[in-house]
């Protein structure tokens, strides 16, 4: 196992996936040869090595617990023993928060308070502005903005139903225009401010985007995620923790 397992024509969630089969076939050896092991013990062993495979193949190193954690914690929600409609009923909740994330590779992240204010400090002071945060989560970004600067103009995209349906709740309530769509379909032309909160895997695809379609001057924000190999024009540490760095590139 290499780090041509992060081919970059494998999705993070399709790497994962192969990481855990691998795992597991390597963690069956053991009870193949007649090793007497409980299932936690093998959970655990499995765990292990899937976090090996994981580092070697150079995975984001948020993953790396996610692939120690995942067979034990399967283990132990199983002795629970609840009933199958507990389970169904758990598999659509969590398809309605994180439906898109397998497509998008963008969990849910929400930015902090802190974080806001210091986004409300970057905006262009002297004019009215054009803002757009991709993946808007819950909406709280462009609402707070919008109630600080009325005069300009937020929207957000959202693909995720749950979270699109409170955002479009929670800032259209306060004036702003949010649209369930991916958010690699949007015109980022249309704006002098595009904000993200994503994760690594998007980004250069993002950036080529808002390379070949920002205007010059307009503003490229992305939170605790830089673009790989392009340095930014600002770093804004809004404290101690990388989910708190704002990353700014003026086009």
């Amino acid at each position: 196992m290499t780090r041509a397992l992060c081919s970059e024509r494998l999705t993070p969630s399709a790497q994962a996936g192969i990481v855990q089969l691998a795992a597991t076939a390597l963690a069956l050896i053991p009870v193949s040869v007649g090793l007497d092991i409980t299932v936690a013990q093998w959970s655990v062993v499995q765990g292990a090595i899937a976090l090996r495979i994981a580092t070697l193949a150079g995975a984001e190193r948020w993953w790396l617990p996610l692939h120690l954690l995942f067979a034990p914690a399967v283990v132990w929600a199983h002795g629970f023993a609840l009933a199958p409609q507990w389970w169904a009923g758990a598999f659509v909740a969590l398809m309605i928060v994180f439906g898109s994330t397998f497509r998008t590779q963008v969990p849910l992240f929400l930015t902090a308070r802190q974080v806001r204010e210091h986004l409300g400090v970057l905006l262009p002071q002297d004019k009215s502005i054009r803002f757009v945060d991709l993946g808007c989560g819950l909406g709280t970004v462009i609402a707070g903005l919008k109630k600080t600067r009325p005069e300009c103009e937020f929207h957000g995209v959202e693909l995720a139903p749950l979270p699109f349906v409170v955002s479009r709740l929670h800032a259209g309530a306060v004036g702003c225009e949010v649209s369930r769509r991916d958010l690699m379909s949007v015109d980022l032309s249309r704006y002098d401010v595009v904000y993200a909160f994503l994760s690594p895997a998007p980004m250069p695809d993002l950036w080529a985007k808002a390379r070949n379609e920002m205007r010059s001057g307009s503003l490229f924000i992305s939170l605790a995620f830089a673009v790989p190999g392009v340095e930014p024009d600002q770093v804004i540490r809004v404290s101690g923790s990388d989910r708190h760095t704002l990353f700014v590139w003026r086009m």
